[in-house]
């Protein structure tokens, strides 16, 4: 049985930058590699027992430099790699999403991670489990998901049960793979809001090379693999976004990506 542990960022309001919402696919056998990498990378560095190791550097105890938490968060994307851990995220625009209220924009974008999840365990005739990190408010929503599914404009549904066996919440620091999937979702915000200028591209392209293995990829008309498909979920579909400057920042940030994927460079 897969689980999938997710969280939302970039949740403050920001023209121009997106809301985030995804998390890390850990099949049985990864759990315990992934735990023994999140535990060694962290000793490593200098994390004592009780300490939070996340992705951002303010929540690092000031006895563990920004070199150190930066070497061991790289080294736990890494793993993640090796390990075939896989992400499924998804993004929308704060100057689209921003009329629609919080509530109503964290629930669609649970509804495009979990359809996405669904997906994949559809595909590898698997099922599983599917943990936000916790959030009073989505008890409801989760509820929904299991009892009735997906609804959709035109009145259909999609029933998620038959894949999905069970919707959670976990509790903030209370698992190795929490610290995974903060360290995965945050080193993807990083890249997202460099794009945009708040970041540094080359710090962002170190970051993707490995992150980007973690999503599916898609592969394009011309054969190229993609930053798409299974793992990355823009959200309206781009295509459908009716205002061009908007559109235009859904492509931008799409081929941002994959070029962040291709090659890593020196930092400096």
């Amino acid at each position: 049985m897969y689980t999938l542990l997710v969280d939302e960022t970039n949740k403050n309001y920001e023209s121009g930058h997106f809301f985030i919402v995804g998390g890390l696919v850990f099949q049985p056998e990864q759990v315990d590699l992934v735990d023994e990498s999140v535990r060694k990378h962290a000793a490593t560095a200098g994390f004592k027992a009780g300490d939070s190791f996340k992705f951002s550097t303010s929540e690092r105890p000031q006895y563990v430099t920004p070199q150190q938490h930066s070497i061991a968060k790289a080294a736990v994307i890494s793993d993640l790699r090796s390990i075939g851990v896989r992400m499924i995220a998804t993004v929308i625009m704060h100057d689209i999403a921003r009329n629609t209220g919080f509530d109503i924009q964290m629930n669609y974008s649970l509804n495009t991670v979990a359809r996405a999840f669904h997906k994949l365990l559809s595909a590898e005739s698997a099922t599983g489990m599917m943990f936000i990190d916790r959030d009073n408010d989505r008890y409801s929503h989760l509820e929904e998901l299991f009892q009735t599914g997906l609804k959709f404009p035109n009145g259909s549904s999609q029933d998620l049960s038959d894949r999905i066996r069970m919707f959670g919440m976990t509790s903030d620091n209370s698992s190795n793979l929490s610290s995974a999937a903060d360290i995965a979702l945050g080193s993807f915000r990083y890249c997202v809001n460099a794009q945009s200028g708040k970041g540094k591209v080359d710090v962002a392209r170190n970051i993707f090379s490995n992150l980007s293995r973690i999503f599916w990829y898609g592969v394009d008309e011309k054969g190229k693999l993609t930053v798409k498909g299974y793992g990355y979920h823009p959200q309206p579909q781009i295509e459908s976004v009716r205002n061009p400057v908007f559109q235009q920042r859904y492509y931008d940030l799409s081929d941002s990506l994959t070029q962040f994927s291709i090659q890593p460079i020196e930092t400096k």
